[in-house]
């Protein structure tokens, strides 16, 4: 508070209704705190006007630190509760001096209390709600930034996704040109035919051409040369051509 009095206040402050509401609240606390001296009461005696100034005193005093302290923040709030509070002690000298009372000077230090503590109360729940506010601001960004991350992953996701079903095709069109042997092929041991999944025999030439990419070409190898043609293949023939 200190330290805000020699700072002084803000000419930006002037320029607010907030503020002017606040002295005029302040103003009047005054006037009510020294009724009793304007209107020449000598003795200050606790009639029923004075119950109706004082509880008129503690409204304005609550409602100027209130407006200070939720408008103008902590500082402010703490500096009118400062300055209210030293323009009441010593009407209170002088009142508790001629009425004195323990209760009535109880309930005085009360309600400065209560004042100190709005005080703390009000800028503890804007310190709060600020940092509320902040958190959520926070909390926005770093979803927001979570979202932009899980959208470009799902991105290279279904790019990876749309390369893998790409390779697959072409994996499967690979795969479908390429015809393979294997297992064990029941073949006739006399005329070497083959017999396939569904119980029927064929030449060799058919079912490999079936089964596999392969094609056939037909020739005689030198040992069929020479049983097929005896005459023109046989070992005879076959040293003499040699020769």
């Amino acid at each position: 508070m200190l330290a805000y009095i020699r700072a002084g206040v803000p000419v930006k402050l002037y320029r607010k209704r907030e503020f002017w509401l606040i002295l005029l609240l302040g103003v009047l606390f005054v006037v009510t705190i020294y009724a009793d001296f304007v209107r020449g009461g000598a003795a200050l005696s606790v009639d029923e006007f004075q119950l109706t100034l004082f509880a008129l005193q503690q409204v304005l005093y609550l409602s100027a630190i209130a407006i200070a302290t939720w408008r103008f923040g902590f500082s402010l709030g703490l500096f009118f509760w400062g300055i209210m509070g030293a323009i009441t002690i010593p009407y209170s000298v002088v009142y508790l001096s001629a009425n004195w009372h323990p209760n009535l000077f109880l309930e005085m230090i009360i309600i400065g209390l209560v004042g100190l503590a709005e005080v703390f109360l009000i800028n503890a729940y804007d310190v709060g709600k600020k940092r509320l506010l902040e958190y959520q601001h926070t909390l926005e960004d770093r979803v927001q930034a979570r979202t932009i991350d899980l959208t470009k992953s799902n991105l290279a996701l279904e790019k990876d996704i749309v390369e893998r079903r790409r390779v697959e095709g072409e994996l499967r069109e690979a795969l479908a040109q390429v015809k393979t042997l294997t297992g064990l092929l029941p073949i006739c041991a006399n005329c070497k035919n083959i017999r396939d999944d569904n119980g029927y025999w064929s030449s060799v030439e058919k079912y490999i051409s079936t089964h596999s990419e392969a094609e056939f070409t037909h020739g005689i190898c030198p040992e069929c040369l020479e049983k097929l043609y005896p005459s023109y293949y046989g070992p005879g023939k076959k040293r003499s051509s040699g020769q």
